[in-house]
């Protein structure tokens, strides 16, 4: 009897002292930016409602709140571009082959919704890749999470679609930009 109660009194201790270090889980830490965005938590910022960007044109995002170093981006898009006078219509999520040479963004899906950064740069994780300023990366349907790192300037996010000729194309996006500030 003894026996059974000094392994009782030894197991309670060990699992008070394994429940004290143990790392603490995510609903309890503090998360950052990255992290609520992948658990798509709700961000600081979000746009009201959709807004259009179309297919012609380069476009700004009407930030209210700015773009701040550490700061985590994700856009969700829908619609299509039309990319002659003929009325071919392509899905703002792009086709493959990946566009090439000759295209605003080489790496990405051609005709696809893609962005760039007027100021600093921006960590595309789907991709793995940054993008310096004035350099397009894919954004499509569903960006995922980006990483913004500010060079200093007050920074831009401005959409366009991936074609070599903007200049015959209708239609465009409708998109709404989520925002997590990062960490000071």
């Amino acid at each position: 009897m003894r026996v059974r109660s000094l392994v009782s009194r030894c197991t309670v201790v060990l699992l008070a002292a394994a429940v004290a270090i143990w790392p603490a889980g995510p609903a309890a830490a503090a998360s950052l930016p990255l992290e609520r965005c992948y658990d798509l938590e709700t961000p600081q910022h979000a746009d009201e409602r959709y807004w259009f960007a179309p297919g012609n044109v380069h476009t700004a995002w009407p930030t209210p709140v700015g773009m701040l170093d550490r700061d985590v981006f994700r856009v969700s898009a829908l619609g299509n571009v039309r990319i002659d006078h003929w009325g071919t219509q392509k899905s703002i999520a792009g086709e493959l082959p990946l566009a090439g040479s000759g295209w605003p963004a080489p790496d990405a899906p051609r005709y696809a919704l893609i962005a760039k950064v007027t100021s600093g740069s921006m960590l595309v994780l789907r991709t793995g890749l940054i993008y310096g300023s004035g350099r397009w990366f894919p954004i499509g349907a569903d960006s995922g999470c980006m990483l913004y790192y500010n060079a200093g300037m007050p920074p831009q996010l401005v959409f366009s679609f991936n074609d070599p000729n903007i200049g015959d194309n209708g239609g465009g996006a409708s998109m709404r930009v989520r925002q997590w500030w990062g960490e000071f």
